[in-house]
């Protein structure tokens, strides 16, 4: 019941900083055609799960900082259905090329963003 707890309040903290992140997107970008703050959102937090992998306290992923930080935290901060939605709205609202760009920055940029996460995770704790 503790692990579930913790995953709970890192989904909650993890929703707010999305939120946080979405609405200085909207700040900093005020046209609002392009879904720019939940892009951020999941490459930082790809980076961040990637660099999670490589730091040593994370390696067990049914222990509490795991599941606090990558499956709660990020969790609630990443967000595949928000991906989807902004997605499908860009195709109806006559964007198909923008919906191309968010999936695919989203998608490969991610992975991309994830995978430097870990390479940066690896050089400082190996």
């Amino acid at each position: 019941m503790k692990l579930s707890l913790l995953v709970f309040l890192g989904g909650g903290l993890g929703s707010v900083l999305r939120y946080w992140t979405i609405l200085a997107a909207q700040r900093v970008w005020p046209d609002g055609t392009f879904p720019r703050g939940v892009l951020i959102a999941n490459l930082l937090g790809s980076f961040i799960i990637g660099f999670l992998v490589a730091v040593p306290v994370m390696k067990a992923r049914d222990a509490a900082p795991w599941l606090f930080a990558a499956t709660g935290v990020l969790g609630g901060y990443t967000t595949f259905s928000s991906l989807a939605n902004d997605t499908l709205q860009l195709w109806i609202n006559n964007h198909p090329m923008l919906a191309l760009l968010n999936m695919l920055g989203s998608m490969v940029a991610g992975i991309l963003a994830a995978a430097l996460g870990l390479k940066l995770g690896q050089i400082l704790f190996s």
